[in-house]
């Protein structure tokens, strides 16, 4: 990514007995705060107080971090979060979050209080080793590409992710209650049959190339395949 801002960086720290202080109440609390017992190195908890608005790609660095938001989280560039093996890291963002595009991986939670709105591609992998991304609210994108590890979650005011949350097509792993695939990614067969050529490689989806090729605005599908997806979804 070209002109990256590190996210973690930003605000300033805060204990966790503060943090706590300024959180009181919220549903991922407990969550949070979790975060200490999940990794050998304690994070230092780091506060932003008030939106973080930039026009540039946002990234985290190796972990392990835990950063919260009061506020929105908004780019017009891309926005990475990820970290190092065995480096579990958490972020808060009470607003919303806007982005071109968005990938999370390595051992990085996300979670959005309100609405996830990104122009392009949302990219997970790694969720067996914690990777995850959610949000209390709505989930809007182009698309969603998983890998069969990975969840993500769209709550829309509900107690649980439900299937009114993601206004998005989701290429994902079956088995998962937070979400239903409109494209089983286990299935190597649909690939070629499903993605355009530009996104392939040996005949499966490298959502390395779908997230340079959305950073264009192209869609990662043949267009056939998308228009009949988002048709049966409603979109």
């Amino acid at each position: 990514m070209a002109d990256v801002g590190t996210l973690d960086s930003m605000g300033r720290e805060v204990s966790y007995e503060e943090l706590a202080e300024r959180l009181r109440g919220h549903d991922l609390l407990a969550w949070l705060m979790d975060n200490r017992t999940l990794v050998s190195t304690e994070p230092q908890p780091r506060l932003i107080e008030g939106s973080v608005e930039v026009t540039h790609d946002l990234e985290t660095g190796d972990g392990p971090w835990l950063l919260v938001i009061l506020g929105d989280l908004v780019t017009t560039g891309d926005l990475r979060f990820g970290t190092d093996d065995y480096a579990t890291s958490s972020l808060l963002v009470t607003g919303s979050l806007r982005a071109r595009n968005v990938e999370y991986g390595g051992s990085a939670r996300v979670a959005v209080d309100q609405d996830v709105v990104v122009s392009g591609v949302i990219v997970g992998s790694n969720g067996d080793s914690e990777a995850n991304l959610g949000t209390s609210g709505t989930l809007t994108a182009r698309a969603v590409l998983l890998d069969s590890h990975t969840s993500i979650w769209a709550k829309a005011g509900s107690p649980r992710s439900v299937p009114e949350g993601f206004r998005t097509l989701i290429v994902g792993g079956k088995g998962w209650r937070e979400f239903t695939p409109d494209v089983d990614v286990g299935d190597i067969e649909l690939h070629e049959a499903t993605f355009i050529p530009e996104v392939l490689h040996r005949g499966m989806l490298d959502t390395d190339k779908a997230l340079a090729h959305a950073r264009t605005g192209a869609s990662p599908f043949l267009p056939d395949v998308e228009r009949r997806l988002r048709e049966k979804r409603g979109l």
